[in-house]
């Protein structure tokens, strides 16, 4: 199966190349470095000094951040690159990362794409955010002898049933990892069945569900709601990481909520920014006011009832200035996102049932009583109108000083040496 992946993988890149010459010659550095063409113009040369992290998307970008923040208390000098998968990834990564010696875009996964990279860059070790297997990749961190930690390691059951088909080439492909860190027990059963060795394992829990997260804005619950323009007696409700269908719903159980438009207003963030339009035009159908965010920080706000997001990388500092919050891909059939953001924020949430990448944080919000299940429009409109009235109630989220972060930063150090 590995054999076939191989072929498939560099005859596309064969293909394509035409088109990839054309997007180089046009000066577009995105595809530079996914082609790693010229890595000597982008990448430190210094073998063994940089640790490279690695975060396929925004959500793992924090993640990193908050997990390099934890490695640099404990090696202040600490030098490392960083690269993502997505655009959307990248400019939060170069916003995130000021002190990075490189931030750039990882290299489609083909043997002469890596023979190139490595050409120039001989990482101190590696550390993959979640769960990342792109075999040509790993091969040649094996050939090198560049160690791999794989942290907050996570595989769904979804994923896991493709992978299992496949187990005889993973066992190969997961050799270069030296350590996994695995978020839950079921994760890690599940990366053994795949193959890895049960010795390479340790279940450390989720960075995402840190109470105190190194790198967070975590600005002041007054200074947040002087920047969005609340009253003191205002609610701020906070619908995040919204998917498709998923603003109909919102927009539905606003015209639902007693309180809004009145006291409670409604700050809307689609998972992908790309989609503003879409989501202004389901606004404007259910003729419900709105301003972007980016109006708010320049001091042209007009006080409108929905606020919609259209900046990257502030949405989890603005959970401290909520009162109730919503997050998505849960009543999409996505699988859900961080439902624990808010929590950890002291902020109650509401999640629907989708919920296969996020089911054990969503289990303790519900056996904490600091979150509840809604369905629909509905049921979430309910929800909220029962919490502004004061007939429902939430807990309190207690961390017990969770320092995931630091626990996995403490093994990378061990294992890598650093």
């Amino acid at each position: 199966m590995l054999t076939v992946y191989k072929i498939i993988v560099n005859l596309a890149y064969l293909a394509v190349w035409p088109y990839l010459a054309i997007k180089r010659r046009g000066g577009n550095g995105e595809w530079r470095q996914r082609c790693a063409l010229r890595p000597d113009t982008y990448l430190p040369a210094d073998p063994g000094r940089y640790l490279w992290g690695h975060a396929a998307s925004v959500g793992e970008v924090q993640v990193l951040r908050k997990l390099f923040s934890a490695l640099q208390a404990e090696r202040p000098d600490l030098e490392f690159c960083i690269s993502t998968y997505t655009r959307t990834g990248l400019a939060l990564a170069q916003k995130l990362f000021p002190e990075a010696r490189a931030i750039f875009f990882f290299p489609l996964d083909a043997y002469f794409t890596w023979s190139r990279f490595f050409g120039i860059f001989h990482p101190r070790g590696v550390v993959m955010v979640e769960t990342e297997v792109w075999p040509y990749f790993l091969q040649c961190c094996l050939r090198r002898a560049i160690p791999i930690i794989l942290a907050n390691g996570r595989v769904s059951e979804k994923s896991f049933k493709r992978y299992r088909l496949v187990r005889r080439s993973l066992m190969a492909v997961l050799r270069p990892y030296r350590r996994f860190l695995m978020q839950t027990a079921d994760d890690a059963a599940r990366i053994v069945a795949m193959g890895a060795e049960s010795s390479r394992i340790t279940v450390t829990g989720n960075i995402k569900h840190d109470a105190v997260a190194a790198g967070d804005t975590k600005t002041g619950r007054d200074e947040i709601r002087k920047r969005l323009g609340l009253a003191d007696s205002a609610l701020l409700f906070i619908a995040a990481s919204t998917r498709p269908g998923e603003e109909e719903i919102i927009a539905q159980a606003l015209e639902r909520i007693t309180a809004f438009p009145g006291t409670l207003r409604c700050l809307l963030a689609p998972r992908h920014l790309e989609r503003l339009d879409e989501v202004k035009a389901i606004l404007e159908q259910h003729r419900l006011a709105f301003e972007l965010y980016s109006t708010l920080e320049t001091g042209r706000g007009r006080q409108a009832p929905v606020i919609l997001m259209d900046k990257m990388g502030v949405l989890a500092g603005l959970f401290y200035g909520a009162d109730l919050a919503f997050v998505g891909g849960t009543l999409a059939d996505v699988g859900g996102h961080n439902v624990m953001e808010p929590v950890v924020a002291g902020v109650p949430v509401l999640f629907g049932p989708s919920l296969a990448n996020v089911q054990q944080a969503a289990d303790d919000i519900l056996a904490r009583r600091t979150g509840m299940m809604v369905t629909d429009a509905a049921t979430l409109a309910g929800a909220v109108n029962r919490f502004t009235s004061g007939d429902l109630r939430f807990n309190k989220y207690d961390g017990n000083g969770s320092t995931v972060a630091a626990d996995s930063a403490a093994i990378i150090i061990r294992e890598l040496g650093l």
